[in-house]
This record gives C-alpha cells, sequence and structure tokens, in this order.
C-alpha cells in the first residue's frame, strides 16, 4: 500500500476508534498542541524519509511528537528517538499512572511508553485526554499494520455517528 493510501486508511480505523470528532476533542492542557498534517507539510524538528507522510504533530514546550506513516518521532529534552515498525515490541504501561486524575488536577500532558524488541522504552508526551487516547491507537495501528498486516482496533462505523 502507498504511504498516501496508508496515511488516509489508517485515520479513518483510528479515528472511528473515539467517540468524538477532531474538532470536538479536548484536552486538560492550556491549549490544544496537536495537529493533524497535511501530506505536504515540512517538520521543521525532524525530516521526513522519502515515500514517508506526517500524520500528527505535538509540539510541547519540552517535548515533540511526529508520528508518520512509517515512525514515530520523540525527541524530549532535546533527547531524539525514532521507532521504526520492525523495532516495535509493545506500549507498556511504566507510566500510565503520571496520566490521571491526581487530588482533583488532571495532567495537561500524557506520558505514553512505546518498547522496542531490544527493551529500550521510548517515551512519548502529548496533550491529555482525547489526543493521547487517539495517539496511542494510532501508533500501535501504524505499527501492527506495518510488521503483521493487521490493524490493533479497527471498528466498523464511527463510534460518534
Amino acid at each position: 500500500m502507498k504511504a498516501k493510501e496508508f496515511k488516509k486508511e489508517v485515520l479513518e480505523i483510528t479515528l472511528r476508534c473515539v467517540d468524538r470528532k477532531p474538532e470536538d476533542w479536548t484536552t486538560f492542557n492550556d491549549k490544544m498542541h496537536t495537529i493533524f498534517l497535511e501530506d505536504n507539510y515540512v517538520p521543521t524538528k525532524a525530516s521526513l524519509l522519502s515515500n514517508e507522510l506526517p500524520i500528527l504533530e505535538c509540539d510541547l514546550y519540552d517535548s515533540y511528537l511526529l508520528v508518520t506513516s512509517d515512525r514515530v518521532i520523540s525527541i524530549i529534552n532535546d533527547k531524539y528517538h525514532e521507532i521504526y515498525p520492525i523495532d516495535f515490541y509493545e506500549l507498556c504501561n511504566d507510566y500510565e499512572k503520571f496520566n490521571y486524575k491526581k487530588e482533583g488536577d488532571h495532567p495537561k500532558t500524557n506520558i505514553i511508553c512505546i518498547q522496542k524488541i531490544d527493551g529500550f522504552k521510548v517515551l512519548v508526551k502529548i496533550d491529555s485526554d482525547y489526543p493521547a487516547f487517539f495517539t496511542k491507537i494510532l501508533i500501535y495501528n501504524i505499527m501492527l499494520y506495518k510488521k503483521e498486516g493487521r490493524w490493533f482496533l479497527n471498528p466498523r462505523k464511527n463510534n460518534y455517528e
């Protein structure tokens, strides 16, 4: 499948997994930093490979996330990491406890932990609530499809319809 077709399909399938359209998403952050990217978008903090398309970006004050049709790039405190499907093992729950309500206060960002086959764990930081939930499913869908030819989640219709 070509990059453009894959991007369209992975977005359609993953968007069906949430109960709101992106324009209705909420975050507990001060503002939404997570955006969907056009095919011709050129990231400023990472370079795209040939035939790779940008899908989602989250540029926070201390971190940067770029999800493409072929990999996930995370920069936290100037440390650059990228995950390719061949290196992907699973999303791990090591940092989940930081993503939940604490004494009446919601965290502004969520941390997603991606474990590589070699055991190395890469952290990804993103806006809390809907962007984080969607991004977890998006990453899993991209990695599993590219690695095993199957989707992590593939609901039949949008939950918000």
